[in-house]
């Protein structure tokens, strides 16, 4: 039997429940698809968005009932005609056809090819699971959105979540100088990632002591897009996930701040840059916690808390 997290209905995440289903096999496979025995998954932000109805369900993307998730790892178990490159039992991983229903949260689950790569030997099944929509988030904001050069000053809120550390080692590896907010019991672990300034988001007087001073901002944690504007210089750059840009993009600018609002979405280049960056060591998933497929709904309130550290992974 194949089991999966279905959800039925929009709401909270007792709306998760997990089921048997018949085995998927061979013959369930298109052309250019494959089919993964999935040993992990992740849990993002937009996963629990669109469980509450927004999110991906807001703009019709996702309808009830549905199996969440778009991050996943696991091993190829068996490929359809003109699949190339993949061998059975091969690691795999991937952001399953985002912003399209990716049905992740399953001990089986159908991929296209093209949004599968190998894993690289130096990462766990748990951390590739962990691995693909955060840093291709944090990628495509630093290398797509904007180029992110040697010797700018580069402000990352909301640092020590799933985006925001890898968005830390991103801007290190391009060379920033990186400025890091976070709560002070995530300092020493952000630095030994890239940070070179670490703040508490705590304390005003330093976050106001930046103004004026960053030439790119990353706008990750709720509610600090105007903090991180303020900081911006003017002639500099501020990224906001989601969302469009409402009064900030005039108040951007009316300062002389560009303002870019970013939505990740599944892209061959920056899974393999990201994968790339893994295998060399530039690019380490840290994985606070670890729930099993049964305690999805856990997992999702641990993510809801707002105060994990890296990210959160379904091991299945």
């Amino acid at each position: 039997m194949t089991r999966k997290i279905v959800q039925r209905a929009f709401g909270g995440p007792e709306e998760l429940s997990l089921i048997d289903a018949p085995p998927l096999t061979h013959a369930d496979l298109a052309p250019g698809e494959v089919l993964v025995a999935a040993t992990a998954a992740s849990i993002n932000p937009i996963d629990i968005m669109t469980r509450t109805g927004g999110g991906m369900a807001a703009v019709g993307i996702i309808s009830v009932p549905y199996t969440p998730g778009w991050d996943v790892a696991g091993t190829v178990e068996a490929v359809g005609e003109s699949v190339e490159g993949f061998d059975i039992g091969q690691r795999v991983m991937g952001l399953l056809n985002f912003p399209h229903p990716g049905s992740a949260y399953a001990s089986q689950v159908i991929a296209r090819a093209e949004d599968l790569i190998a894993v690289p030997d130096n990462l766990s099944d748990i951390q590739a699971g962990a691995l693909p929509m955060a840093a291709m988030t944090a990628w495509q904001a630093f290398a797509d959105t904007t180029s992110v050069s040697p010797g700018q000053r580069v402000l990352i809120t909301g640092a020590g979540g799933g985006v925001g550390h890898f968005a830390v080692q991103i801007a290190h590896h391009l060379g920033a100088h990186v400025v890091a907010i976070a709560s002070s019991g995530k300092h020493e672990w952000l630095k030994s990632l890239g940070a070179d300034e670490t703040i508490d988001y705590r304390d005003e007087s330093s976050v106001a002591g930046l103004e004026g001073s960053i030439d790119v901002a990353l706008s990750l944690a709720e509610g600090s897009r105007h903090t991180a504007l303020r900081a911006v210089k003017p002639g500099g750059t501020l990224i906001g996930l989601g969302g469009g840009a409402g009064d900030i993009g005039s108040d951007a600018g009316a300062a002389g701040i560009r303002f870019e609002a970013t939505h990740v979405h599944t892209q061959r280049e920056w899974l393999e840059k990201v994968t790339e960056l893994a295998a060399q060591g530039e690019l380490i998933p840290t994985v606070s916690k670890v729930f099993d497929l049964a305690s999805a709904a856990d997992a999702y309130r641990a993510v809801e808390s707002g105060h994990s550290t890296g990210k959160i992974v379904l091991a299945i």
